[in-house]
């Protein structure tokens, strides 16, 4: 763990201390990939800018987040934790911390957590999975989007971007999808085959993770769902009504959509 990162762990402490029992965060939350904003360091990952709206003070005049990274093939590459003051705030994405790209994208995503989970956290080790087990199923997924562009991802093979918050697929910057009212975010825990169509098989498999779903085809046998910004669909047996935060167990959409 770099000196930063040991910092950081230092103040949560006293943040758990004055905020104990806690359990609040922003009401959203968003951020963009900023090339100039560190350009000597662009080669293993741009920095980011994050805006909090509605941030909460978690004990220690901080809202708590933590950026996750993780290449198409699921390998976590970081795990960067940061107390924002205020609204905005700004970080470094560097690839290769915990381990080195194999395939591109990089997903990343910015989860909010409480000071007392993240001294929870803070008791793991970052690369683990434990630790991303434990984030996804205690922080607030704020906000999710895929980076491309950093040289240090060139040569790697292409593959679909791991989605980890499913609804970042349809707010990534760039992205023009509209969510029609009534989808709701469901779970895959054991992923599942894509198809471009109901029955229409491709060669892609869905990593485990949640999901924005749409609805069920006319057959009742497939789920419409959002991933990387486009429509697929996947069999119904594959999804489940996701119980973390917000959703807390809705049911899936069983509409019928095209």
């Amino acid at each position: 763990m770099n000196a930063r990162k040991i910092l950081f762990s230092s103040i949560l402490a006293l943040i758990v201390l004055v905020g104990a029992g806690m359990a609040l965060a922003a009401a959203s939350g968003s951020f963009v990939f900023d090339y100039a904003g560190d350009v000597g360091d662009n080669a293993d990952g741009p920095e980011y800018d994050m805006t909090l709206v509605g941030p909460t003070d978690d004990g220690s005049g901080c809202d708590v987040v933590i950026m996750m990274m993780f290449d198409s093939s699921g390998n976590v590459l970081d795990v960067d934790p940061n107390c924002i003051g205020g609204t905005t705030g700004s970080d470094d994405g560097d690839y290769g911390v915990i381990s080195v790209p194999v395939s591109r994208p990089v997903t990343f995503s910015l989860f909010d957590v409480t000071g007392a989970q993240y001294t929870v956290l803070s008791g793991m080790t970052e690369g683990d999975a434990a630790y991303t087990a434990y984030l996804l199923a205690n922080g607030v997924c704020l906000a999710e989007d895929y980076e491309d562009a950093s040289a240090n991802l060139s040569g790697l093979p292409t593959l679909s971007p791991y989605v980890i918050c499913g609804s970042g697929a349809a707010t990534a910057t760039g992205c023009s999808l509209t969510l029609p009212s009534g989808s709701v975010v469901g779970e895959a825990p054991l992923g599942a085959q894509i198809y471009y169509a109901p029955g229409q098989v491709t060669s892609m498999t869905l990593n485990p993770g949640t999901y924005w779903v749409i609805g069920m085809d006319a057959s009742g046998a497939y789920y419409k769902i959002v991933l990387a910004c486009q429509y697929v669909w996947v069999p119904v047996a594959s999804m489940q009504p996701s119980y973390q935060a917000p959703q807390n167990g809705a049911p899936l959409p069983t509409r019928v959509v095209s």
